[in-house]
């Protein structure tokens, strides 16, 4: 593979956020359930020509900035090092998320400042409302959890397969992917009756309307969840069949992220218009909640005890920042995008700039490469062998970098192998001990 290749993928993998971001936020200036760019406002006030030019301006730089970070993309395809390029899309994807944020942000308390200025209230403002008119048959039903089951099973055995494999890389390979995607499965299990432990929807007192928009965010919810758990089993299926082919798996990989998304993204907009069309002409007692989701991004209600609660649009779910569950579940997630991504950006270019060192020391072969480390002592040695070009190797776990190969691979000819070296110099060392261990290297120079 070319390294333009290479970055043209990875570019790839990355690049999806912006336009699904992009397209979430233009959609915000929509009225749905009364909330526009997360400000409720009044049937009338929706119509209100200041009010159509704050969404005209927040949609024209929604689009602006979505045309800056497409641009911002191009440098990752000439930076000429793949290490090099990985850093910059992890910090792009924060650079994509916060111009986004800040925007929203700033649009909502113009919107707020408008409202507040013309006193655009309802009875209802600040108050959480619970329609008590709606019977549970008209909310919608949920999915037999047993219909989770088959996928789990199906995912299991390519793990169960790969546990029998007398092949070391094989085995281990396979019980991380197969069990990475059982474990989606199961997650599949755990968040699907997450939603039917919230409150319906309520917009305002027309009890149809609510137990209407309850259940389409409870169906598109569950069709997300389904599909989550059928893709993910038939991908550990599909990867070990295909464990000997990359380009199956790469295909595989390909085509369960775009059915995915497919199924994330329609049901998303698929509430979303319902939203829209149900809640047209709301009535004089609408409910207003804005006072507890901060720049109408950040839900805070100290008087509301759970930890998870609905988003007012579409049919995701979002943290009470009020409960402690909620602020350490966003602090999580905040330390793993604001400080994980630049760290591992780090990470990657230390680890592919740092020269690979051996030497004979004391009666042992030491080797030593940022965190690869080991030392072999000489009378352990079965043999050398110097090879002009690394036979057919698959990675099993660690890391696969144009210019770097480091970690457990499974080699043609060899057992239990672990490699560190840069498949571009071409030769390379191979170390076989008396226990069946293999060590693969070179330099950093030819």
């Amino acid at each position: 593979m070319s390294d333009f290749t290479g970055i043209a993928i990875l570019v790839l993998c990355f690049y999806p956020v912006l336009p699904i971001v992009a397209a979430l936020m233009a959609n915000e200036a929509k009225a749905k359930k009364n909330i526009v760019i997360g400000c409720t406002l009044p049937f009338t006030a929706q119509h209100d020509p200041r009010v159509e030019e704050l969404c005209r301006a927040y949609r024209k730089w929604v689009w602006r900035w979505f045309f800056i970070l497409t641009a911002a993309v191009l440098p990752a395809f000439f930076i000429g090092r793949m290490s090099l390029s990985l850093a910059w899309m992890m910090l792009w994807v924060i650079a994509a998320l916060v111009p986004y944020c800040v925007l929203f942000a700033r649009y909502n308390r113009r919107l707020r400042a408008l409202k507040k200025q013309e006193g655009w209230a309802t009875p209802y403002t600040g108050a959480v409302v619970a329609d008590l008119g709606a019977k549970p048959e008209e909310l919608g039903r949920p999915y037999s959890r047993w219909l989770f089951i088959p996928p789990l099973i199906i995912s299991l055995v390519p793990c169960a397969l790969a546990m029998f494999s007398e092949n070391e890389g094989e085995r281990w390979g396979g019980v991380i992917l197969a069990g990475t995607f059982a474990l989606c499965c199961l997650m599949s299990i755990i968040f699907y009756p997450l939603v039917f432990r919230q409150r319906p929807d309520v917009v305002d007192s027309d009890s149809r309307v609510n137990a209407a928009l309850t259940r389409v965010r409870r169906y598109n919810w569950g069709k997300v969840w389904m599909a989550t758990a059928w893709l993910s089993a038939l991908l550990a299926v599909a990867m070990w069949i295909f464990r000997d082919s990359a380009l199956g798996f790469l295909i595989s990989t390909l085509v369960y992220t775009v059915i995915l998304l497919y199924f994330c993204i329609q049901a998303e907009f698929a509430a979303r218009r319902a939203q829209e069309r149900l809640t047209r002409e709301s009535g004089p007692d609408y409910v207003d909640e804005d006072e507890f989701w901060l720049w109408g991004l950040v839900y805070y209600n100290p008087n509301d005890r759970r930890a998870m609660i609905n988003d007012r649009t579409g049919v995701g779910m979002s943290m009470n920042l009020a409960r402690p569950a909620g602020k350490i579940t966003m602090g999580l997630c905040a330390l793993l995008l604001i400080v994980c991504l630049p760290g591992f950006s780090l990470w990657f270019i230390a680890m592919d700039y740092t020269p690979r060192e051996a030497r004979i020391e004391d009666g042992a072969l030491y080797f030593e490469h940022f965190t690869e480390k080991y030392e072999i002592a000489l009378d352990e040695i079965s043999g050398t062998e110097l090879l002009d070009e690394l036979p057919s190797a698959r990675r099993v776990a660690g890391t696969g970098l144009d210019t770097l190969c480091e970690g457990r691979f499974d080699v043609q000819g060899y057992e239990n192998v672990r490699i560190s070296l840069d498949p571009g110099q071409g030769c390379c060392i191979v170390v076989l001990t008396e226990g069946g261990l293999t060590r693969i290297f070179n330099l950093m120079t030819e």
